[in-house]
């Protein structure tokens, strides 16, 4: 990035903006989650064998929550719109966390363990926003919710809940240990495994440069495979891991190394400079909301002799969301490709067509001369001491002008008629079917309807009027384009010259133009031209 783009040093982009106010810093959120990991292991040490112990020991943890909350929010209140997705997702996972944290001490409080079903799902649950992160990107805005995310969601609990029907009918005790190994084959295995390895493979795909995207999904890759190997030891029941033990550590590092990895993440400041083309970007980003589905299919191959019934309902919501999915982007594919079509030819000030698709329009008509002989006129129109209208009252109330212009150009045409600025304050208008007289007619309608009445804009009333040119082709003309043109701009300089405010015009007739004074008057009635 050249450093004549770069953001100035306050700006909400610079990395000391996102350092100093979006974020503690790194050492002061390692220093407060130290002191809290030593308060603990001091609990644990003192009282591990006492049930006061474990409470205390995850009301340590519960704090840890409550602080990674806070900072995620805070965090999200006060970024960059390309990283609120991000920080949503990260706040989202603690906070459930946080509900089944209280639960469980809650449960441990009041031996209401006829809820640790519901405390077990909520921890599983949490994991859902952080598989969200993997639809991220960060090169992007992220002002206003998405319905892909929606769709992607849709996804990911269908993913969820085909990885619990799996494992369905297990108990905690007779968890399958994987080999010789002391963990186990559960839940947390299989759907913290394949985020890991979705996380890793989004880190590997990414062609970033810079320390951006990469630097995020290689660490949660990390540690979602911790997180997983973590769970699958606890599970195992030979392993003798209780509320209040030293494991109990490994859970609070757990819980805040996703604030640590963003934290990190954070200070690398602006994205990176990506060395991909953008369809390789695009390829990778939409490959990766089909990763889910896939997953989820080969669960549902494994359950569906005994869960006919919910396979058959989640095979149908995950068809139901890649369907939605592609036609919400067939969608807006079509709508960005209208959208570029309509930019690539009008002219953005006024909305009318542009130098380009105006000329390629005159030729068309041209063209369609030569096939079937019929006349058609062309208006080269200027806005009278528009210069002065700009040093009087600004550029802004010119443009209004300009807006105005176009404006009553396209009430006066006829719905075939077509009209674009050709350049500064100069209007070109092909008029198909018109001959002398009838082209006379329109281009007089369209002086008067800029004269009267006066142009309303943000500086009061102003008067404009234009001056005009007008050539009428009759017949096989044999002359292009530019001859055409040049006949017209001619036409433009003699009204400015009689005055302004005026239309002087002339008809060509095989090669050579004629003064309308010249042609046979044809005695036309005004009042019968329709618009």
């Amino acid at each position: 990035m050249h450093s004549s783009s770069l953001p100035p040093p306050d700006s909400p982009l610079t990395p000391t903006f996102l350092g100093q106010y979006v974020m503690p810093r790194f050492r002061t959120l390692l220093l407060i989650t130290s002191v809290l990991l030593i308060l603990q292991a001091t609990v644990i040490w003192r009282m591990g064998g006492y049930p006061i112990g474990a409470v205390l020991s995850k009301t340590v943890q519960f704090v840890l929550g409550l602080m990674s909350l806070l900072m995620f929010v805070r965090a999200y209140l006060r970024s960059p719109s390309t990283r609120r997705y991000c920080w949503f997702s990260l706040a989202a996972a603690t906070a459930i966390c946080l509900v089944a944290q209280g639960l469980e001490i809650g449960i441990d409080l009041a031996s209401l363990h006829s809820l640790d079903w519901l405390n077990n799902l909520l921890f599983f649950s949490s994991g859902m926003p952080i598989a969200m992160l993997l639809f991220m990107d960060a090169d992007q805005r992220h002002d206003r919710p998405d319905w892909l995310h929606f769709l992607d969601f849709v996804q990911v609990c269908a993913f969820s809940l085909c990885v619990y029907l799996y494992f369905s009918g297990q108990a905690l005790t007779a968890v399958t240990t994987l080999g010789s190994t002391p963990l186990g084959w559960n839940t947390s295995v299989v759907f913290d495994g394949v985020l890991a390895f979705s996380f890793a493979l989004r880190a590997a795909l990414n062609r970033t440069s810079a320390n951006n995207v990469r630097s995020l999904f290689g660490p949660m890759a990390l540690y979602l495979l911790a997180a997983g190997l973590a769970d699958s030891y606890a599970e195992v029941a030979a392993n003798h891991v209780e509320d209040g033990s030293w494991f109990d550590l490994v859970w609070s590092v757990l819980l805040v190394t996703p604030l640590l990895i963003s934290a990190i993440w954070n200070k690398s400041g602006r994205p990176g400079v990506t060395d991909e083309s953008r369809s390789q970007r695009i390829i990778v980003d939409q490959f990766f909301p089909l990763l889910y589905p896939f997953c989820s299919l080969l669960l549902i191959t494994q359950v569906a002799e005994r869960q006919r019934f919910l396979s058959s309902c989640l095979i149908g919501v995950i068809f139901v969301a890649v369907a939605v999915r592609i036609l919400v982007i067939q969608h807006r594919l079509a709508k960005a490709q209208d959208t570029l079509c309509f930019e690539a030819t009008h002219d953005s000030l006024t909305g009318l067509l542009n130098r380009r698709e105006i000329l390629r329009r005159l030729e068309v008509e041209m063209e369609r001369q030569k096939r079937t002989a019929e006349p058609f006129g062309v208006v080269l129109a200027d806005a009278d001491h528009f210069k002065k209208v700009n040093d009087t009252y600004g550029h802004n109330v010119g443009d209004e002008v300009l807006r105005e212009i176009g404006h009553r150009f396209v009430e006066s045409l006829r719905p075939y008629d077509v009209v674009g600025r050709y350049g500064g304050e100069e209007f070109l208008i092909v008029i198909p079917g018109c001959g002398g007289p009838e082209a006379v007619v329109t281009a007089e309608r369209l002086r008067q309807n800029i004269a009267a009445p006066l142009t309303l804009t943000s500086a009061g009333s102003i008067p404009v009027t234009i001056s005009a040119g007008l050539i009428t082709s009759i017949g096989a003309t044999g002359l292009d384009c530019s001859m055409l043109l040049r006949m017209v701009d001619e036409a433009l300089y003699r009204a400015k010259a009689k005055g302004r405010d005026r239309v002087e015009s002339a008809i060509c007739w095989g090669n050579k133009p004629k003064q309308h004074s010249e042609i046979e008057d044809s005695k036309l009635d005004c009042d019968t031209i329709k618009r």
